[in-house]
């Protein structure tokens, strides 16, 4: 598992103890829990879901469960992350994405859901994405994305128990660079815009002062949506999905 050019011990700990404030607040509480699932479904329209599936940076499962009966597995470097997505599917295993335990063009599908923006090495994470993809196969990444809206709030949050010192946002520009190489970029979407900083409790628990925050979050979401329709304002979003394809020569 190790990569000897990167010592992942302080992302380890990061995760796991990411992993228990996941599993006690982020998805227990109704208003996140929806939320993020609501995102993470955006994940899997427009892809084909009939082939090989690889969840990278799999977590606690939370993708694994969405695609109950299909032909998926989740890899992750945290052991308390993989415990609570066993439980989902049992098809998981530990490693780190610069070094994926697959073969070469053994996947037709890399979902990559928030992974990018903790790796150290980001180009070596795509390449190795871009190894065990078929060619032609598709690959769908979510990450934070780079925006007057979230820079500060990142810049704080940084200095929190939930990060490491790698994380950073990602903007259009970073990934088209990522991807230049063994990718075409299919299409790029903008997500997360008021609703968004409600869905982490485990950051700070908007329910202590927001009333009825399930019905806020809903509202709130379906404001999102038309924002990100608005041309211009809609980069200026929290989170941000690339749909790619790998290339075939």
């Amino acid at each position: 598992m190790n990569d000897p050019r990167h010592d992942f011990s302080e992302e380890i700990a990061v995760q796991d103890q990411a992993a228990v404030a996941y599993q006690s607040l982020r998805y227990l509480k109704p208003h996140s829990r929806d939320y993020h699932l609501w995102w993470t479904r955006l994940m899997l329209e427009n892809v084909s879901l009939d082939g090989r599936i690889l969840d990278n940076g799999c977590g606690t499962g939370i993708l694994l469960d969405l695609l109950k009966g299909r032909e998926v597995f989740g890899v992750d470097l945290s052991m308390k992350m993989l415990t609570a997505a066993s439980e989902i599917d049992d098809r998981v295993v530990r490693g780190n994405s610069l070094e994926l335990p697959f073969p070469d063009r053994s996947f037709d599908l890399v979902l990559s859901r928030s992974l990018i923006h903790h790796l150290p090495d980001k180009e070596k994470g795509i390449a190795e994405i871009a190894r065990v993809l078929k060619p032609g196969g598709q690959a769908v990444f979510v990450d934070t994305n780079r925006s007057i809206l979230s820079d500060l709030p990142r810049r704080i949050a940084n200095r929190g128990e939930h990060f490491s010192e790698s994380h950073q946002n990602l903007s259009r520009k970073v990934f088209e660079r990522l991807l230049e190489t063994d990718f075409e970029i299919e299409r790029i979407e903008y997500f997360g815009y008021l609703a968004y900083p409600l869905a982490f409790p485990d950051l700070y628990d908007f329910s202590r002062i927001v009333p009825k925050i399930e019905a806020v979050t809903r509202f709130l979401t379906v404001v999102d949506r038309i924002i990100s329709r608005v041309p211009l304002v809609r980069r200026q979003s929290w989170g941000i999905l690339v749909r790619a394809r790998r290339s075939v020569i």
